[in-house]
């Protein structure tokens, strides 16, 4: 084998070092000018205007012969990487070393032009030219993003400490104003009784008088003893009085303790609602229009669920943001249809592409429950066209008794799916005056009594027909959706409905929070707890329908006049606000940094019990869970258009305007 001439330091200091290899073609030309052999791979990463280093591997003892022979002539095909045809050139051997020897023998050998064309000398030195400024600034690049970093890194602490001190100031706020009307519900009994013992006192002593009247003179002993009873009880109703007087005053310094709590926890209140408003706003893709449901878990990180996309129009008309809601039904306009028809399940938000390619009745419903609530509260019928399709299409999940299959390619029914048809046809007759919505809607509540609503065995209400399995939001949605007092008319007892989901569903939880630290949280699971080997996961959605229909439970027995029952429920549905918020958390993304969201549930990738499992992830926010919490802080029913939508003012939200 020939010696290898080993370059001296003049001649590597004449080439550019790049940190990036490219690829070049050689072969050998005899002397005669024809070409020896196929074109072989060689790269480099050494180039000069005069020549370049090739890294050639396997070269026999004939090639390193050819190599060591500055008269030999090799043809190049230089690949550069930013031009669309390789330069073309030949070249002479100058020097050869090797690299590794052995199976590979790698070598490194210098060339120096004989032909080239001047522009490709120019490509190829801009090229390299060009990779020392990239090098120099990732550089710059990569300390000025690690100084950023640095930055970024305090600020988002100082927006998670803030978020924090926010958040146990609503709590602290909360649980005072919780105590306070406890302690306001005792003063009241109180009250209550000594008003009944004083008027017990009065009736005494009018008995008492009457008697002393009728008693004749000559019975000295018992006018004596009746005058001391009269005395005394004139001296306890004198002290009942008393004790009234100052029981009254102690209730109203209460009655403005609470005011002023109650003040103060709902402007604490309204700015953590104006945080998860602009945390579903700055969701909403800029394209499509529609909201990310899920931010945290990679797998579903860019998927929007139809039933989703209700919630957050829902939310936009509560906040009086139709421009918002408007992008998102726009998008539906002319969103993929499934075969048969129908909405599917979910779709892409950065392109609108289907993701899940599955039409089920429950998202449809929700849609079109949604654009019920932008039609009634905006006045504006643009949409009704996709709802008057919804409606259609349901009839093709029609059967004989009225039931609503789950979508056209299954045969199972869904008692959750049947509450919401009931009350989008309340709401489409209420929007349309359509007697035939009215129709329907009668139809699905007698199926929902002859199917999912038990009055003499466990469970009260079943999660489908045929199907006894406990799932909590059938027994919220079923206070939210038929109401108390249409449920009392079909023979369901509603207070047994509520019972039953606070003693079979509720549960306490350690919740861990994105700061590591634990928390207790009572809340509602996704099914009767002990059903389930997991142990208990508390549903940030289902907690708030909980909270929703124990409010409207709380309204029910007011108007009844029955207002211990009244207070007691909306006792309850305080402590669960109070709970809720142990479950808010700081938005991990950076386009929703320090604004808040809540996680789906309180455990990750746990099973819910009915098919799916929770997200992955302990900073997974979710839309649904985030606005179904708004929706409990406001007292606003979706399912329902009998609630007034507030004018719920966004502040600095950034909310879309309307247009």
């Amino acid at each position: 084998m020939t010696i290898p001439r080993v370059p001296s330091v003049d001649e590597r200091r004449r080439y550019k070092r790049l940190e990036h290899i490219f690829p070049v073609e050689f072969r050998f030309i005899a002397a005669s000018g024809e070409a020896q052999g196929e074109w072989r791979e060689a790269f480099t990463q050494d180039v000069s205007a005069g020549g370049l280093c090739l890294i050639v591997t396997q070269l026999n003892d004939a090639d390193v012969a050819r190599f060591s022979d500055p008269a030999a002539c090799v043809a190049l095909n230089i690949n550069i990487p930013v031009g669309e045809k390789p330069a073309q050139a030949t070249a002479h051997p100058a020097w050869m070393r090797p690299l590794k020897e052995g199976l590979v023998n790698q070598f490194i050998v210098g060339v120096t032009y004989e032909r080239i064309e001047p522009r490709d000398v120019a490509r190829i030195m801009r090229y390299a030219d060009l990779r020392k400024f990239l090098k120099a600034a990732a550089i710059v690049f990569t300390i000025t993003l690690s100084l950023g970093l640095v930055t970024v890194g305090f600020i988002n602490a100082r927006l998670r400490y803030r978020n924090e001190k926010l958040l146990g100031s609503l709590t602290d706020t909360l649980v005072r104003q919780r105590n306070l009307e406890k302690g306001k519900d005792l003063l009241e009994l109180k009250i209550d009784e000594m008003q009944f013992l004083l008027s017990q006192s009065s009736r005494r002593i009018e008995t008492l008088e009457t008697a002393l009247a009728l008693t004749g003179r000559s019975e000295k002993k018992k006018i004596e003893q009746l005058e001391a009873s009269l005395d005394f009880f004139k001296k306890y109703q004198d002290k009942l009085k008393e004790d009234l007087s100052g029981l009254l005053a102690h209730k109203a310094r209460v009655d403005v303790d609470v005011t002023v709590k109650v003040e103060e926890g709902r402007a604490i209140e309204k700015k953590v609602v104006d945080k998860f408003y602009r945390w579903l706003g700055t969701h909403q893709n800029h394209n499509t229009g529609l909201v990310t449901s899920f931010e945290g878990d990679a797998d579903i990180a860019d998927w929007a669920f139809t039933y989703d996309q209700a919630l957050a129009v829902v939310i936009f008309a509560l906040f009086d943001d139709a421009g918002r809601a408007r992008k998102v039904l726009d998008f539906y306009v002319n969103a993929a249809r499934a075969d048969g028809g129908g909405l599917t399940n979910a779709y892409y938000a950065s392109n609108g592409d289907v993701a899940e390619y599955i039409a089920h009745a429950g998202p449809n419903i929700w849609l079109g429950i949604a654009i019920m609530h932008y039609t009634h509260h905006f006045g504006d019928r643009r949409y009704l066209g996709i709802a008057e399709e919804i409606f259609r299409w349901l009839d093709d999940l029609r059967d004989a008794e009225g039931g609503i299959r789950g979508g056209k390619t299954v045969t199972w029914y869904s008692t959750e799916h049947h509450l919401d048809a009931y009350a989008f046809y309340e709401m489409f007759h209420t929007v349309t005056g359509s007697p035939d919505a009215r129709r329907k809607a009668e139809e699905t509540l007698r199926w929902l009594g002859e199917n999912a609503y038990s009055r003499i065995s466990l469970p009260v209400v079943k999660r489908g027909k045929g199907d006894g399995t406990i799932a909590t939001d059938t027994y919220a949605w079923s206070i939210a959706a038929v109401g108390p007092q249409k449920l009392k008319s079909i023979g369901m007892n509603p207070d047994e409905i509520s019972n039953f989901a606070i003693d079979h569903c509720a549960v306490a939880v350690d919740f861990k929070k994105p700061e590591g630290y634990l928390v207790r949280v009572k809340g509602f699971d996704f099914a009767k707890g002990t059903n389930i080997g997991r142990g208990g996961v508390v549903s940030g959605e289902w907690t708030a329908q909980m909270i929703l229909s124990l409010d409207i439970m709380a309204d029910y027995h007011a108007a009844l006049g029955e207002e211990e029952k009244a207070r007691e429920y909306r006792r309850l549905a305080n402590d669960y606000i109070v709970e809720l918020t142990k479950m808010i958390i700081t938005s991990p993304s950076p386009v929703g940094q320090g604004d808040f969201c809540l996680p789906y549930a309180s455990h990750e990738f746990a099973d819910t019990g009915h098919g799916w499992r929770t997200p992955k992830g302990n900073r997974t926010g979710s839309v649904a869970a985030t606005a179904y919490t708004v929706l409990s802080m406001e007292g606003y029913n979706p399912l329902s258009l009998g609630n007034p939508p507030r004018k719920v003012s966004a502040g600095s939200s950034g909310a879309a305007q309307d247009e």
